[in-house]
């Protein structure tokens, strides 16, 4: 079982919170044994307009570690314009001498589209995950082919080139943050991973352990029609670094084989999670390292 860490990236009211935070944290769960690192991907959130944008600062990361996986849990992909997105994530996976793990969600706050995106409209939920199926698509033939002509709903190119490739072969693994039925079918078909969590304020709802197996046994029948090979799937959960291990435990038996500890002031009971103060995400970080991670060893 591998495990990661997941830093908010949201600091509300605090004003001089240190970047610097996320290389601590990270070099520290390098240090730890950790297998991934990663940060959320939002402009800005209901509680808090003090974001981090996560591409810069994963490429800065890159450069202040060596062996630790990277990624964005997960990049609401219907917000950019695919083919910019695969030119920065091919980047930075040569950067990173191939640590990237892009994660894609069809986003749920619209407010970051208007700010941040006027050019793609909060659509109905449907359609942003068309959108998403739609672009991770081309994002894949990109990567993958060396010139591409794309025609589709809503994004197409014409003898577009991408270059360099990502160093990662065929691409880098890409995991899913979606929870729906048509979502779970559409991850069995074009993902690598599944990525969920139990907060409330999501889409993915409260996925209790119960919960999840029976979405874990979805996903693996839409695997094996799409004839991919679950074993080399990630069945992934992110849950708080406060967890138990018997909280863990139960998540793990019921098929999850990557679990990533929200390292912020959480629990499942909150409308919302509140970033505190520096010293205490490497606390965490550390604390979970110690007191979880060695009983799945």
């Amino acid at each position: 079982m591998k495990f990661g860490v997941n830093i908010s990236g949201v600091f509300p009211k605090a004003k001089n919170f240190p970047l610097s935070l996320f290389i601590d944290v990270a070099t520290l769960s390098e240090e730890l044994g950790y297998d991934g690192f990663f940060i959320p991907d939002h402009f800005n959130l209901p509680r808090s307009d003090e974001c981090t944008e996560p591409f810069t600062t994963l490429a800065y990361i890159a450069a202040k570690t060596e062996k630790i996986m990277l990624g964005t849990i997960v990049s609401p992909l219907p917000r950019y314009f695919p083919p910019q997105l695969a030119k920065i994530i091919a980047h930075l996976d040569h950067l990173s001498g191939g640590r990237m793990i892009p994660g894609f969600g069809a986003g749920w706050h619209p407010e970051e589209f208007y700010t941040y995106a006027p050019h793609q409209e909060w659509n109905t939920p449907s359609e942003r995950v068309g959108r998403t199926i739609e672009g991770l698509r081309l994002i894949l033939k990109l990567w993958t082919e060396d010139k591409v002509s794309f025609m589709g709903k809503y994004y197409s190119v014409k003898d577009a080139v991408l270059e360099p490739k990502p160093i990662q072969k065929p691409h880098p693994p890409v995991w899913s943050g979606g929870s729906g039925d048509y979502m779970l079918k559409m991850t069995a078909k074009y993902f690598d991973g599944w990525m969920p969590n139990n907060w409330r304020w999501t889409n993915s709802g409260d996925l209790t352990a119960k919960n999840y197996h029976q979405r874990i046994a979805t996903l693996r029948g839409h695997l094996k029609r799409y004839g991919r090979d679950p074993e080399k799937f990630t069945f992934g959960m992110q849950g708080g670094v406060t967890d138990s291990v018997q909280l863990v435990e139960a998540y793990r038996d019921a098929g999850c084989n990557y679990y990533i500890a929200f390292i912020g002031d959480y629990s499942p009971e909150r409308a919302y999670p509140f970033s505190f103060k520096p010293e205490k995400y490497l606390d965490l970080t550390r604390a979970f390292a110690k007191e979880v991670i060695p009983a799945f060893l």
